[in-house]
């Protein structure tokens, strides 16, 4: 299953493409939009303890990205060359390279959850046991958290965005219903979150395999390992990846100095984040939507379908940045307290809101930009970028929050700061690229 992206109409095979990604992300943030807002329920304090431990869960899952992220490019150029051998061999050698990483560690996870949580020093126990309790459940879930990614990337890949979004949908309904179900009626609080996500995420791939796993992996006689091909896609997966986990790691340093401020600046920080998940599903949708249509294109040699790709897609995104960084900075103390009920949460979230809110047309910039390089196959334009411009969040969140006396807003800032400045310079990047790159290779067509 596959749809070709190098013929017909350039906009509207982009957003073809990626309304549907937007869809999936949409779910994915609502799933976890629904947990906190459940948690919430319990506590501030609850929030805080799943928002530390979730910073955990993010590194494991920028980790495993490396096969994500390297399979998603090599099968979208491999599909744009009417190779389907190559692209299944890509993907089978993915999900057996993720399994082993999955493995290793959750069994790490499990064996070292106490002092991975006991990093925030916290000064109240009840956090740190919700920390604990998310964090065991979790990690024990993280193989089919994981392989629907996967099968979601290699799909987007492929051009056939509306299978995630189908499963995507079911496996939030099924967190819906669950969520309300263990954590109350049950009695089970945090540790019902964990189970009623997991039980989605089994359900969710369960169907996704049933039903595509012979078309995106091949016949049981196809399943050669070669060790060239887990070679080629950590080469590919590696730089962009390596850039999400240095990214976590710098959002736990940052959650170490926001929990200087007590476990209500870390549950503001984790529900400002997912409010802000809101940009983060429309733009990320677009950006892998750029990634695979600027990948089939390349291998296709149709440079000018690119550069067109790029104008279309900045349009969009400039415009979505605005309109949700306005919604934000307007309705920001609203928003949080549809979450929590505590003052000092609420205030502390609301100015992140306003912060980040201005900020977010830097970061819709940035994403969709490393989209289009990353499908190009320049993996490590967007790496370098984004890590240097992200680890300095730390002495500029320092420098702003106690040399300069902002206190918690220095911290917001360090964040907004940052995105400004990896959206200038990968706009730097990918004019640099598209000169010698891609009008190198159009003349040569020509």
């Amino acid at each position: 299953m596959k749809k070709d992206l190098t013929k017909g109409s350039v906009l509207k095979g982009i957003l073809t493409l990626a309304l549907p990604i937007i869809g999936a992300m949409f779910m994915q943030t609502a799933n976890n939009v629904i947990d906190i807002a459940w948690i919430g329920k319990i506590s501030s304090d609850a929030v805080a303890g799943v928002g530390t431990s979730s910073f955990f869960i993010q590194l494991v899952w920028s980790i495993c990205s490396i096969f994500l992220i390297g399979s998603g490019i090599l099968v979208s150029q491999s599909i744009g060359k009417n190779n389907e051998q190559q692209a299944r061999e890509y993907s089978r050698e993915s999900l057996i390279a993720l399994f082993g990483i999955i493995l290793l560690m959750g069994v790490l996870m499990q064996i070292f959850f106490q002092p991975i949580i006991s990093f925030f020093n916290f000064e109240k126990p009840i956090v740190e046991d919700y920390a604990y309790t998310y964090l065991t459940w979790m990690s024990g879930f993280l193989f089919f958290s994981l392989t629907v990614l996967l099968m979601t990337q290699i799909s987007n890949a492929r051009g056939d965005s509306k299978t995630s979004l189908k499963y995507s949908t079911i496996g939030v309904f099924i967190n819906l219903v669950l969520d309300p179900l263990f954590i109350f009626t049950f009695d089970l609080g945090v540790m019902g979150a964990a189970l009623a996500t997991g039980v989605a995420q089994f359900i969710t791939l369960f169907l996704f395999l049933k039903r595509y796993a012979k078309a995106f992996f091949g016949d049981r006689e196809e399943w050669i390992f070669r060790f060239e091909k887990v070679g080629e896609i950590f080469k590919v997966g590696f730089p962009a990846s390596l850039q999400r986990i240095l990214f976590t790691l710098v959002g736990i340093a940052i959650a170490k100095i926001v929990s200087e401020w007590g476990s209500d600046a870390i549950a503001a920080q984790k529900i400002g984040n997912q409010v802000e998940g809101i940009t983060y599903m429309c733009i990320g949708g677009l950006s892998s939507a750029m990634m695979s249509f600027t990948g089939q294109n390349f291998g296709a040699k149709q440079y000018k379908r690119i550069e067109e790709g790029y104008k279309n897609a900045m349009a969009f995104t400039i415009l979505i940045g605005l309109i949700n960084g306005a919604f934000f900075y307007i309705f920001s103390e609203s928003l949080i307290q549809l979450f929590v009920s505590e003052k000092d949460t609420i205030a502390m979230g609301a100015s992140y809101l306003e912060i980040l809110g201005i900020a977010q047309v830097f970061m819709c910039v940035e994403m969709v930009t490393s989209g289009i390089i990353n499908g190009l196959g320049k993996t490590k334009y967007p790496a370098y970028i984004n890590i240097s411009m992200t680890v300095i969040r730390i002495p500029m969140a320092l420098y702003f929050a106690k040399n300069l006396g902002l206190g918690i807003d220095g911290v917001w800032l360090s964040i907004g700061v940052s995105m400004f400045l990896r959206a200038v310079c990968l706009t730097i990047a990918y004019n640099y690229t598209r000169n010698k790159v891609i009008l190198k290779l159009k003349n040569e067509v020509s």
